[in-house]
Parts: C-alpha cells; sequence; structure tokens
C-alpha cells in the first residue's frame, strides 16, 4: 500500500521549497521529494528583487533571509574592452518603491533558510520521480527507490527536465538556447575593492557577452557568471567543469579590471541555458507546475523565484480579501 500525504510536492530546489513554506504559514502540510541525497542545487549565488524579498517576508521569513543575505545598493556597467562606464542601476530605488531591499545571497543559504521552518522528516531526499498515476480522488507517484505515495495535490517543481510536466504533456524535451554561461566563486579577499566598484557590483557587456561579479555573504565570496551567445554547447547535462583559460579566451582584449578579475579565477562551470514550450496551462486537475518545471526561463533563478513567492502573495492577498468579504455585515 502507498504512504498518503496531502500535498506532496516533487522537487526541493528554490521554488518547491517556497512553496512548501508558503502552504505552511496557512497551516497546510506537504511533503517534499527531492531526487538529490542532500539539498543543495547547482550554480553559486541568486539575486532576489524588492518585490521577491517582500513575498519572503510576508511568510515569515524576513529576519531569516537578511540574516544571510547581502545587500546590493546597485550595478555599475562598463565596456567590457575599454572599462568606459556606461551606466549606474540604482537598486535602492525600487528598495524604496516596494519597501525592501535587492539582496544577493549564496544558493545554499537560501535553500537552507527555506528549508528551516520545514519539518525535517517531510523533505523526503534520495526520491526520482519515475511516474505519475492520476486518478480521479488523487494522484499515486512511484519513485525509483520502490517507494510509493498518494497524494490530493501535486506540485511538480522538478526543474526544466520535469518528469511531472512529462506526465502531462508528454515528450516536449527542453532545447538549447544558443547561450550558456560560465560561473566561478571567488574569495572576497583575493579581489581587489576597486574591481567590483563602491557598492560591490558590477557588469561588463561586449558584444554578444555580459559578465556580472557581486559579492556573496557578506563580502567573503565573490560571485562571477557570464552569459554569451554560442552555437557550440554540446554537453548533454546542463553543468560540467569547466578550463579557466577557456573561460578567460570567452572575453578576448578585457579591460585592466575585467583581466585581474579573470587572473583569479582557478575552478569554473558551464552551464547550457535550456528553454522549452510554453503550454497554455502550468496543470490539470490536481497536478500544478511551479518554476522552471513550468516556464523554464533563460534569466535563471532569481527571476523563477520571485515568480514564485509573487504568486503565493497574491495567492494570500486574495484570501485575505474574500476572508474579509465573507466576514463584514452588509451596511
Amino acid at each position: 500500500m502507498p504512504s498518503s500525504c496531502r500535498i506532496a510536492i516533487v522537487g526541493g530546489g528554490l521554488a518547491g521549497l517556497a512553496v512548501a513554506h508558503a502552504l505552511r504559514t496557512f497551516g497546510i502540510k506537504t511533503e517534499v521529494f527531492e531526487v538529490a541525497p542532500a539539498l543543495g542545487e547547482i550554480g553559486a549565488a541568486v539575486n532576489v528583487s524588492p518585490q521577491a524579498v517582500k513575498a519572503l517576508q510576508a511568510i515569515d521569513l524576513g529576519d531569516k533571509i537578511a540574516a544571510v543575505a547581502t545587500t546590493s545598493p546597485g550595478i555599475y556597467t562598463r565596456n567590457m574592452q575599454t572599462g568606459e562606464f556606461l551606466e549606474f542601476n540604482d537598486r535602492r530605488k525600487n528598495a524604496a518603491r516596494y519597501g525592501a531591499p535587492y539582496y544577493t545571497f549564496h544558493r545554499a543559504d537560501l535553500l537552507d533558510t527555506l528549508a528551516s521552518g520545514l519539518d525535517g522528516s517531510a523533505i523526503h531526499l534520495g526520491h526520482r520521480l519515475i511516474g505519475l498515476e492520476e486518478r480521479a480522488d488523487g494522484t499515486i507517484l512511484a519513485f525509483a527507490n520502490g517507494a510509493r505515495v498518494e497524494a490530493e495535490i501535486v506540485i511538480g517543481a522538478d526543474g526544466v527536465r520535469s518528469v511531472v510536466r512529462q506526465a502531462l504533456y508528454g515528450n516536449d524535451n527542453p532545447s538549447y538556447t544558443g547561450q550558456m554561461v560560465w560561473r566561478a566563486l571567488l574569495k572576497g579577499a583575493d579581489v581587489p575593492q576597486d574591481v567590483l566598484e563602491p557598492t560591490g557590483h558590477i557588469q561588463w557587456v561586449g558584444p554578444g557577452c555580459h559578465l556580472l561579479a557581486y559579492y556573496i555573504r557578506g563580502e567573503a565570496l565573490v560571485n562571477i557568471v557570464t552569459q554569451e551567445d554560442t552555437d557550440k554547447w554540446v554537453e548533454e547535462g546542463w553543468s560540467t567543469r569547466g578550463d579557466p583559460d577557456e573561460m578567460r579566451a570567452s572575453f578576448p582584449n578585457p579591460e585592466p579590471r575585467l583581466e585581474k578579475l579573470l587572473s583569479l579565477v582557478t575552478e569554473c562551470s558551464k552551464w547550457g541555458l535550456f528553454t522549452r514550450p510554453l503550454t497554455q496551462n502550468w496543470g490539470r486537475g490536481r497536478i500544478e507546475l511551479i518554476g522552471d518545471a513550468a516556464h523554464a526561463m533563460r534569466r535563471a533563478a532569481a527571476l523563477l523565484l520571485q515568480c514564485a513567492l509573487q504568486a503565493h502573495a497574491r495567492q494570500r492577498r486574495a484570501e485575505r480579501i474574500d476572508r474579509c468579504r465573507r466576514t463584514q455585515r452588509p451596511r
């Protein structure tokens, strides 16, 4: 006999854990099923906009995320080869507008924070979903380890290669976008302060590519992430260890500060950007999709997390309005 739960969330990444925590604020219990043997996610850092920070605050995570976040006042943009100043994006304006800061996080810290308020026994690691059986009163989930779970509602947060999505819509396989990223982490103490500008956040732009560098964990680490147009991505996996010299060669004739930053890279990874066809619906019956499983995006997890959190915030406002209407007496 399969075990049972009210809501099963397939995927323990940012979107899945955010939804689990959000539902917890309504007193709704969930069970999270994650394929990995430990919570974690490929990638080093994530940017979270003021709108998403407000949503995190709304599910009682404001103090916890502030403790592990680095505030980003704004981004300087320069020409990749000449170093010419192009613009300054003052993020404090949006912070004032929305009443919340713009944060950067180490991805592992944000995941830990999202998981911290959940019942550890409700997070099931090493569970790779291999099939779904839809029924009138629920869904049976089958996992590679032999476990079977019956859930009233299933939320697919299992990424761009979503098994939940495949069960709903068939093999609409993700396709390579023609863009890839390089990622690297440096010790903050190794990076000269003038490289990252006064705000600790800089972007260099050039033909068909750009590179971002910014502090996370206070100033303990510097995250480097690039994006470039290329048709040479052939690896099957989403991420593979890269060659620092190959990474540097992707940015010919860099201006001196960018050259210095790239010279410090000793380890890096490649990341192909993939997308998949949009569908008219992000679910069917008792099954819903969220995050990459619903709408793989090129600008990665920060936007996906924002979408997940803002969706919850909108739902919460709707619940409050409905409750108010039901309890107000006509005048």
